[in-house]
């Protein structure tokens, strides 16, 4: 049998798929592709991780470093030949520089450097070294891969200002964050015991359950969500609040609760290996960071009919939720402003169906399209 000319492997290489956004992501685009009929390669540093990767894609695992992975890196690409390679975060996308260039591909594989977070107010507000060395190489070989896509308007707009790069220079394609697999999975059952007892859909006027998820670090502002839900409790007395993921700042978050006595209303169960069930049931999701990309979590939200509310920080939520027509959007790093806009939200919860619309557009089928297009892969 010949092989069929429409089927080629694409290869994504997030680096990790352990906590965060960008391997949801990356899994999500993978199922799209894979449904559309490519061979799907994951390409790993080295990790054991709790999320499942979905059938039909192949995990490569390269090392545990990035450089100590380019020898395993080279030796898959020649022998793999890839029509196309996506990846994501700096460190990742000049590693899969280097191994093209090495291999001797980088004239036949397309290359595709995606960006998911305000780099800006990251670099400006977490100046690790490490990081730093790697945007500094990386914004100089800007012009080296095929086409750069940025996750939100306000990451690209970002990345050409700072480059000095002309307008649209920098493509923009949505996240993919509804597969079929996702859909089904906001219906399985949530382990937590606040909310086991729910139906998805369920609300508590009396007890309710407010989210926020993402790893516990400075951008994610929990200790602004943690003065906000305790001025919250002034009113709702019943409220609890669950934070989801896992990070550096876990000491101190557990030391602010215990300051603001909200031992036994505020629960921190590390990271989970999917939120969906868990955002099917709450009364509230909440953003408090202080910058982003995209935000996966809330469109994961309002996916599930989940009232919502958000920081108006640089530079997605605004872009998703229409510029607050969605749901409310508060200034970042102001507690009683968030206090003030949870309450409204409990209170009012809004149109569950019209929050799912503006959720679903986000669907990894058209998106997957968007990504062949740039790579020049069109089916």
């Amino acid at each position: 049998m010949l092989p069929d000319p429409s089927r080629k492997l694409i290869c994504l290489a997030p680096g990790s798929i352990g906590g965060g956004g960008i391997g949801v992501v990356m899994l999500n685009l993978g199922e799209a592709l894979r449904n559309r009929g490519h061979a799907v390669d994951l390409l790993l540093l080295d990790e054991s991780s709790a999320r499942a990767v979905p059938p039909g894609l192949r995990p490569v695992r390269l090392g545990a470093r990035a450089r100590a992975a380019l020898p395993a890196l080279q030796a898959y690409l020649q022998e793999a030949r890839p029509a196309a390679v996506i990846s994501a975060r700096d460190y990742v996308n000049l590693l899969m520089l280097v191994g093209l260039w090495r291999s001797g591909l980088r004239r036949s594989t397309r290359l595709i450097w995606t960006y998911h977070t305000h780099t800006s107010t990251q670099r400006a507000l977490v100046p690790s070294r490490a990081d730093r060395v790697a945007g500094w190489l990386a914004d100089r070989l800007i012009g080296q891969p095929d086409a750069r896509i940025a996750v939100s308007n306000g990451v690209a707009r970002d990345l050409e200002e700072r480059l000095g790069l002309s307008k649209g220079r920098v493509g923009v394609i949505d996240n993919p964050v509804w597969t079929a697999s996702r859909l089904e999975a906001r219906q399985a059952p949530c382990p937590h015991p606040w909310l086991a007892g729910r139906a998805p859909g369920a609300r508590d006027a009396g007890q309710p359950v407010i989210v926020g998820i993402g790893r516990l670090t400075a951008q994610k502002d929990f200790p602004t969500l943690l003065r906000a839900f305790a001025g919250l409790t002034r009113s709702k007395p019943g409220a609890r609040l669950l934070i989801l993921g896992e990070g550096e700042e876990r000491a101190a978050l557990e030391a602010l609760v215990r300051d603001l006595g909200l031992h036994g209303a505020v629960d921190l169960p590390g990271h989970v290996p999917d939120t969906l069930p868990y955002l099917a049931r709450c009364d509230l999701f909440v953003l408090s960071s202080l910058w982003e990309g995209f935000s996966l979590a809330l469109v994961e939200a309002l996916g599930c009919g989940c009232p919502v509310v958000s920081t108006d920080c640089p530079s997605g939520p605004s872009e998703i939720l229409d510029g607050g027509r969605v749901a409310p959007l508060v200034p970042p790093g102001e507690p009683d402003a968030l206090a003030a806009a949870m309450r409204a939200a409990l209170d009012e919860p809004g149109d569950a169906r019209l929050r799912e619309e503006a959720a679903l557009r986000f669907g990894a089928d058209r998106v997957a399209q968007d990504y062949l297009n740039a790579a020049r892969l069109d089916d």
